[in-house]
């Protein structure tokens, strides 16, 4: 417990640095958001030990670390149609040292994480000053319903959720981590709200900001939803792979994949809900 409780605050202090910068210059979001797609990659193709086969790590760790850079420009498709079919040409020219099925592990697994983690870079870039709050969003949400769903499970857990895949989930949890997430959205944009009407906001001068609760309630009660089946599908990966964690690099918690597999389900609806309609308006 102490362990995961250091690793949590190195990584809240590091999240609250970048943040800090990400205010007035987006880039460094960008470049952590790429090398965490990088990272996640990493440690999916790892679970089958596939990386040290190179002909199918070194197309999927380079498509996952470039893309979230192409977020926002017309090329952004061109990679993932150059990565699929140079996939499958490797594939095919070293079909005597690759198996199908570890192929197409690897490649809809990074399919998945790379353009999860572009959507995440997307939805981070929008007017200037509104990094930090996307930031928040979209990782608080699957995160918050995480924790409210453990602790209500813990203590009023009874019935399982799915017992075959995931033994300590419960549906109770499942609701505890429903009304958590919802009062989690609210609460970021009432923050944030507040954040945007100081005088360190937008420009150094005073401003005010409305938020639209509307949207952010949507994305606070269909994000936990959606970060349930993230995470149920990313341990049935582990199971079918023999393993426990994806990783070590997080002392305590276990690789990065084990903490992002709900974001990566939630990131894209963020994206989606952003594009049909503004949450904070700044003026």
């Amino acid at each position: 417990m102490k362990t995961r409780l250091i690793t949590s605050a190195v990584g809240i202090v590091i999240c609250l640095a970048l943040l800090a910068v990400g205010f007035y210059y987006p880039l460094p979001i960008k470049i952590a958001i790429s090398i965490v797609s990088g990272i996640l990659c990493y440690e999916f193709i790892s679970a089958k030990s596939l990386f040290k086969k190179y002909s199918i790590s070194v197309p999927c760790l380079a498509f996952s670390v470039l893309m979230p850079f192409l977020c926002n420009t017309a090329a952004e498709y061109f990679p993932l149609y150059l990565f699929t079919i140079s996939f499958f040409v490797l594939l095919v020219i070293f079909h005597n040292a690759i198996k199908v099925e570890d192929a197409l592990f690897a490649y809809g697994g990074t399919i998945l994480i790379t353009l999860s983690m572009t959507a995440f870079a997307a939805v981070s870039f929008g007017e200037f000053g509104q990094t930090p709050f996307w930031v928040v969003l979209t990782l608080a949400v699957p995160w918050l319903a995480d924790s409210g769903a453990y602790f209500t499970g813990v203590f009023l857990g009874k019935h399982k959720l799915c017992p075959t895949v995931s033994p300590k989930k419960t549906v109770e949890g499942a609701i505890g981590g429903l009304v958590c997430g919802a009062l989690g959205a609210v609460l970021v944009g009432y923050i944030f709200s507040l954040i945007y009407a100081t005088d360190l906001s937008v420009g150094g001068g005073s401003v005010t900001a409305e938020v639209e609760y509307l949207p952010l309630i949507i994305i606070g009660l269909i994000n936990p939803i959606v970060s349930i089946f993230g995470d149920l599908t990313f341990s049935l990966i582990k199971r079918s792979c023999g393993i426990k964690d994806f990783g070590s690099i997080m002392p305590g918690h276990g690789g990065l994949l084990d903490r992002f597999d709900s974001v990566l389900f939630c990131a894209p609806l963020v994206f989606i809900v952003r594009e049909f309609t503004e949450i904070i308006y700044i003026v």
